[in-house]
């Protein structure tokens, strides 16, 4: 309950009109060109998203959405798919507080990136044994250049997609590239073993992974409400709007089913309505069938609210 969990992943659209970030993508759009809406979303509220191209890879950009949340809800673990991971982003992550959780998808392919501290023949009788040894010297050596690094990213005097360009064009013999790479291996492993022997986390993780999917498919539903699958605009600032106004009114949605929650559940506090509680439990904030989206959009103020206890009158549950 001390922590807060975010989520990171990428949902792929259409482009009505091609743009200079729209690419091709067989696989996802066919013959047309698209976009990935990368988001990043904390107990279903999506608190930042940024357009990617289809060919950009989507672990580059998790420290950047990450970093660059202005809202009051800043989560410490983020969690997300096999494509959060690279080569760079538990050290980045673990330099600025937050800790990088993937769901993994084979535990067992998991066992090829653990490794250990001095002394790898100490766990020749281990069960899981490591594949190798962490050179601890070279990060001592080298941590002036890494600190150096997380200062320019801190700050913002360089994103985290030009620095792994950066750092992906450098020599394989480069020791300050080989001494980011080494701590990450040390922080990947220490999450692999806890990810292994704590099925709690693994549960959290999931959780946190579930909650991004159904955000993923209140978004759609959104997006197709005039037919496809697509985010409009003649310019790429204009299919960022039109991506904004989409999180918009996704995040409208999920507060107003939260505030409908909320005043069910004070009244099965109230009650002691057990059953109800415990199917209060299994609705999402994120569904959307009792809303008609091709309805009138009101924009009221605070002098007409919306009256939420008339609506809640004639909901009963655990009946």
């Amino acid at each position: 309950m001390d922590v807060l969990y975010g989520s990171v992943d990428g949902q792929k659209f259409s482009a009505a009109t091609p743009t200079l970030k729209a690419r091709h993508s067989r696989k996802y759009f066919g013959k047309d060109r698209g976009v990935v809406a990368y988001t990043l979303l904390a107990n279903h509220v999506a608190l930042q998203t940024e357009l990617l191209g289809a060919n950009q890879h989507e672990s580059y950009w998790v420290f950047d959405i990450c970093y660059n949340n202005t809202s009051e809800i800043v989560p410490t673990m983020i969690t997300g798919d096999m494509h959060c991971i690279n080569m760079a982003n538990f050290a980045i992550l673990y330099w600025f507080g937050m800790n990088l959780a993937p769901r993994f998808t084979n535990l067992q392919a998991q066992l090829k990136h653990l490794y250990c501290g001095p002394g790898q023949g100490r766990y020749s009788d281990f069960l899981i044994q490591p594949v190798g040894q962490i050179d601890r010297s070279l990060i001592v050596s080298e941590k002036a250049n890494m600190d150096h690094i997380a200062a320019t990213l801190g700050l913002k005097e360089m994103s985290q997609s030009v620095l792994m360009r950066k750092i992906c064009t450098l020599s394989g013999h480069h020791r300050t590239r080989k001494a980011i790479f080494e701590f990450d291996k040390l922080i990947r492993s220490i999450y692999t073993l806890r990810y292994l022997r704590n099925p709690q986390l693994q549960r959290d993780v999931h959780r946190s992974e579930n909650r991004i999917e159904s955000y993923h498919q209140l978004r759609s539903t959104i997006a197709q409400v005039n037919g496809k699958k697509e985010l409009t605009g003649r310019t790429d600032l204009d299919v960022a709007i039109s991506n904004q106004c989409g999180r918009l009114i996704a995040n409208i949605v999920i507060a107003y089913n939260s505030m409908l929650l909320s005043g069910l559940l004070e009244r099965c506090l109230a009650t002691g309505n057990e059953k109800a509680m415990d199917l209060l439990r299994r609705i999402s904030p994120a569904a959307w069938q009792h809303l008609h989206l091709l309805g009138h959009y009101d924009f009221r103020n605070k002098r007409h609210l919306i009256d939420l206890e008339s609506i809640l009158s004639g909901v009963i549950l655990g009946s």
